[in-house]
């Protein structure tokens, strides 16, 4: 494991107000969530205005899902080297021009452009959030004030279909991107004087494994994504994984080989970091069989309007905004060990009984379980990453918090592209997962037929990440008695 260098007196200078950064950080973990749920309820309007089809116009969120993720382990880097609080800054001010470029884009290919570049401001904001969380609080604060991120991220992932459908109706499309700019703006003034002091570090930055990794995990996302639209034995599924496994073995050999490379390989011979980006992995791929599959259910099995059927599915976000801040403190306490394996045991169980839904289960049975699910996934994912970060030597942090979010992305991936799979085959090929309109009973019953194959699969995903998270070890932080006004900021 790298030894911890040691920091300057700017590094480890107290924060006057760690309430306030609490705050900033908050703001930045809203939006970025925010945008990528506000855009989709959009999507039909802007096929529309640029008279194309809807697949050509998916490319706006793809475009955007792919380049935050293949950027965020690179962004966590720079964070480690240029400093954090330049990074999130930075971040906020790319994010920024590329909203205001998608607002005034005259056609597709500007759009999907100006997504690329708000993507790349995104990715800097969620690699060096955690990492400031860090840099700012404590080992025995910080899973009180990750619990508080995770707050706002679910706070943006429920606020964007509603304020998406709003925004939408009362402005056009071009308002979604614009309602950016304001926050924007008071974040960077506000972060700039309210953040941490910066720390670079005098290394040389490792453009060979930047690249590879990108390639590597781009291919690896493109080949998920495809395999249930062209089939895994598509030329282009199969040319993607095996850039992907190439580039992927590319980057191991030269990382192995720099003196200062972008990801120190010795990081993952800490149990408590390998297990926790594992089981991060495991976690959000159940989520995501869920996520992905719910909204055919309510809207193509029940014929639910769509008004009810986001309402029914932001169980689960406001679920994972009550329990987040309370679990992150526990996780102070306590530590990882217990929580993770407890919240993962919790979603297994949750996804299980979402398994047994028929075709006129009770609504509020299915948000019961959804809010159900909601909490599994927040007792887990504060602990999980405060676990990881306290696993990560101080000069790597902003690496180790970009892994995290890079687990995020590839669990969201695997999860999708597995339970699609799984219930297209089952399908038979068939279209009821085209999502236009209620399905007669004897297709629903089909649907359903296909679909809990898929969640059980998804409740052992669960389990087994129970197993990984259990070998972490013990990783109590130290005494930290919980009061009960540290459940609030």
């Amino acid at each position: 494991m790298p030894s911890q260098s040691a920091e300057s007196p700017a590094c480890t200078a107290p924060t006057p107000d760690p309430r306030a950064v609490i705050a900033v950080l908050m703001a930045g973990t809203f939006l970025a969530p925010l945008d990528s749920s506000i855009v989709n309820i959009a999507l039909p309007a802007i096929a529309t205005v640029f008279e194309v089809r809807l697949a050509a116009v998916g490319w706006v969120a793809t475009a955007y899902l792919l380049t935050n993720s293949s950027l965020v382990l690179i962004m966590g880097r720079l964070g480690d080297l240029w400093g954090l609080r330049r990074v999130y800054v930075s971040g906020f001010a790319v994010f920024g021009v590329g909203s205001l470029a998608c607002a005034l884009a005259p056609s597709l290919g500007w759009l999907i452009a100006a997504r690329v570049l708000q993507a790349s401001g995104a990715s800097m904001i969620f690699a060096a959030s955690p990492a400031l969380v860090v840099r700012t609080f404590p080992p025995r604060r910080r899973g009180w004030a990750l619990g508080w991120i995770s707050l706002a991220v679910s706070a943006g992932l429920t606020a964007g279909p509603s304020l998406g459908g709003f925004l939408l109706g009362s402005f056009g499309w071009q308002s979604i991107f614009l309602i950016n700019l304001p926050l924007v703006v008071v974040v960077v003034v506000a972060a700039s004087r309210l953040l941490p002091s910066d720390c670079p570090v005098k290394e040389p930055f490792d453009l060979a494994g930047a690249a590879l990794a990108a390639f590597a995990l781009t291919s690896l996302l493109v080949g998920f994504s495809e395999i249930d639209r062209r089939g895994i034995a598509s030329p282009l599924v199969i040319g993607a994984f095996a850039l992907s496994v190439i580039c992927g073995i590319a980057f191991v050999v030269v990382e192995r080989r720099l003196e200062h490379p972008m990801v120190d390989l010795r990081l993952f011979s800490s149990r408590a970091f390998s297990a926790g980006v594992g089981a991060a992995v495991l976690s959000y791929m159940s989520l995501f069989a869920i996520t992905f599959t719910m909204p055919f259910y309510l809207l193509q099995v029940r014929g639910v309007e769509p008004g009810l059927a986001g309402l029914i599915l932001t169980a689960t976000p406001v679920s994972m905004a009550i329990f987040s801040p309370i679990a992150g403190r526990l996780s102070d306490a306590w530590g990882s060990r217990g929580l993770t394996t407890g919240g993962l045991t919790w979603l297994a169980i949750s996804i299980a009984v979402a398994s047994r839904v028929t075709v006129d289960s009770p609504l509020a049975l299915i948000a019961a379980v959804l809010f159900s699910i909601g909490a599994g996934l927040s007792v887990f994912t504060a602990p999980n990453t405060a676990g990881i970060l306290r696993a990560t030597p101080h000069n790597r942090v902003g690496v180790g918090s970009a892994i995290t979010g890079q687990a995020r992305s590839v669990g969201m991936t695997l999860g999708i592209a597995v339970t699609a799979a799984i219930v297209s085959t089952l399908l038979g090929g068939s279209e009821l997962m085209s999502g236009e309109g209620a399905l007669s009973l004897q297709d629903a019953v089909r649907f359903l037929d296909a679909l809990r194959p898929a969640l059980v699969v998804a409740a052992c995903v669960a389990a087994a990440g129970v197993v990984v998270s259990w070998l972490r070890g013990d990783d109590r932080p130290g005494e930290a008695k919980v009061e009960p006004s540290d459940i609030v900021p």
